[in-house]
């Protein structure tokens, strides 16, 4: 969890004076200036947004309302920080889809939705990929990419079966993996934001244990469930993601000369012992998950 707070420009400047001494490298142009007090981190924004993020971040917090007379917000209250987080605002989301599919790799996209085009996207019809038909997001995520700021990630099965083999990785390590890659590539192409958030599928403390060993980890993003419905910007890249999945599980499907069925039900299991009787079974390294249970009785 992390906190945020919305500062006037005295608070600001108040904030600065109080922490001059634990000042630490601000990170990105977007950033007024940094601090690492303890085991905590405050970020402020030049939209005059303060990110409290860390392991002692609630503490780390209440102090920081207390300098400032601000009343703080419940611990329990605060979920995941939407409570603090405006959905109007300038916001760059993640998404990721696949996961849950045998056939297909893993596709993460990010977006961003500058606030001054939130309406105009949710006329389109935005709203959470799942709950739109494959023919809704083929004509909705050409649009957006045509007119918003986007970056994806695709892991094929080939690379995702490798990972999971030699080096043991879990699904939520991949993911977070790509969604810390998208996340650099999002806060590169756009010039302001007032948040980043990112469709939870883990804690944050799993999350940044997982990057421990990146170069080059983003510490300002905020984990929230069911962002896709709270969220404009995530929907808009679960919609992108979404496409991006249906089109490769289409050049998978000509591969194998039958539609590949999504998910990891019944009829995957009847796509797996076609394929495994009329195809060199080797294929499966391209177009399937391997670790997935419907393939344990075709394990060597």
């Amino acid at each position: 969890m992390s906190y945020t707070i919305n500062l006037s420009t005295t608070q600001v400047q108040d904030l600065l004076e109080l922490y001059r001494d634990y000042l630490d490298e601000p990170g990105n142009n977007y950033t007024l200036f940094r601090v690492k007090y303890n085991n905590s981190f405050l970020t402020v924004y030049k939209t005059n947004t303060a990110l409290i993020q860390g392991k002692d971040e609630y503490e780390f917090y209440i102090k920081i309302c207390k300098e400032l007379n601000i009343e703080p917000v419940p611990k329990d209250s605060q979920n995941s920080n939407h409570s603090a987080l405006n959905a109007l605002q300038s916001i760059i989301g993640t998404d990721e889809v696949g996961t849950g599919d045998f056939f297909g790799g893993i596709v993460v996209a990010g977006c961003f939705v500058p606030k001054n085009e939130i309406f105009n996207v949710k006329k389109l019809g935005v709203k959470d990929s799942k709950e739109l038909s494959d023919s809704k997001i083929m004509e909705l995520a050409p649009i957006l990419m045509k007119n918003l700021v986007y970056s994806v990630s695709k892991l094929d099965n080939l690379h995702f079966n490798y990972l999971v083999a030699r080096h043991k990785l879990n699904m939520n390590a991949i993911k977070s993996l790509m969604h810390n890659s998208i996340v650099n590539s999002m806060i590169n192409k756009v010039s302001d934001y007032d948040a980043i958030i990112i469709d939870a599928f883990t804690t944050r403390q799993n999350y940044f244990n997982y990057l421990k060993n990146e170069k080059k980890v983003c510490d300002k993003v905020v984990l929230e469930e069911k962002a896709e419905n709270k969220f404009i910007s995530v929907a808009c890249a679960s919609i992108i993601a979404r496409y991006t999945f249906l089109k490769e599980m289409e050049s998978l499907s000509n591969l194998v000369g039958f539609e590949l069925p999504k998910g990891a039900g019944k009829p995957v299991d009847t796509a797996i012992l076609k394929i495994y009787t009329e195809k060199d079974p080797n294929i499966f390294k391209t177009i399937a998950k391997m670790n997935f249970k419907n393939f344990d009785k075709y394990r060597n």
